[in-house]
């Protein structure tokens, strides 16, 4: 009597993992935002990238208004895998930057969402909430084949193809963005579309603006000396 109950469960786990590894390959690439959309309804516009690739994602971007000063950014990074509603990510940073607000640093850690992926053509959506709340929508830039990505101690560097995106920082401070590279030897010669940093108290937004840095086997330095140590 116990051997088709255990059979049925069984199958069910077997669909249910298909149904997630399906997912999960549909969302891996490299995208660009078109949408962030809330459970409310509301679209908040926004200029980002989202890479999710090689058991890692990254994401950061900036929304879209004037003065551009004053808007707001968003970052995170950390590890994806199958399952939930279709993908499973836990940023271990989550870091948010606002220049109008007293506090304009914030970094809520460790959080885990349950994401329900929905993929037509190079069109993505990623549904969070496991399909019941904010809504993020992209195009497919490409399947980000040739993808390095590089941890600190307070986030990650990923060069995928021709582009980079930096999320690094906590409460105290961060340096986020995400572009185009070009690399000779150790040096990037990076184009930002977006860029994002804050000292803890004030906030930078820049665009479409050339910066550079060196990597080497042991940190990614900036042209302005700032500099991240590579760990394992």
């Amino acid at each position: 009597m116990l051997a088709l109950p255990l059979l049925l469960a069984a199958c069910s786990a077997g669909v249910l993992g298909d149904s997630t590894q399906a997912s999960l390959k549909a969302a891996e690439g490299l995208w660009e935002y078109t949408d962030l959309i809330t459970r409310d309804g509301e679209s908040l516009p926004l200029t980002g990238i989202f890479l999710i690739k090689n058991d890692m994602f990254l994401q950061q971007s900036i929304f879209k208004g004037d003065p551009f000063a004053e808007q707001g950014s968003m970052a995170h990074a950390g590890p994806y895998w199958a399952g939930g509603a279709g993908l499973r990510l836990r940023s271990n940073q989550t870091l948010s930057m606002d220049p109008t607000q007293k506090t304009p640093l914030s970094s809520a850690g460790a959080m885990e969402h349950d994401l329900k992926v929905t993929r037509d053509g190079k069109d993505l959506t990623l549904q969070f909430g496991g399909g019941t709340s904010t809504i993020q929508t992209f195009r497919h830039l490409s399947n980000a084949e040739n993808t390095q990505i590089i941890s600190f101690a307070k986030g990650n560097l990923a060069l995928t193809e021709n582009y980079f995106i930096l999320v690094n920082g906590d409460g105290n401070g961060a340096v986020t963005g995400y572009g185009s590279y070009e690399r000779i030897n150790d040096k990037l010669m990076m184009t930002a579309v977006r860029w994002a940093e804050s000292d803890g108290t004030t906030v930078k937004n820049l665009r479409d603006v050339e910066l550079s840095a060196t990597l080497s086997p042991s940190a990614f330095t900036l042209s302005d000396g700032r500099s991240f140590t590579i760990v394992d």
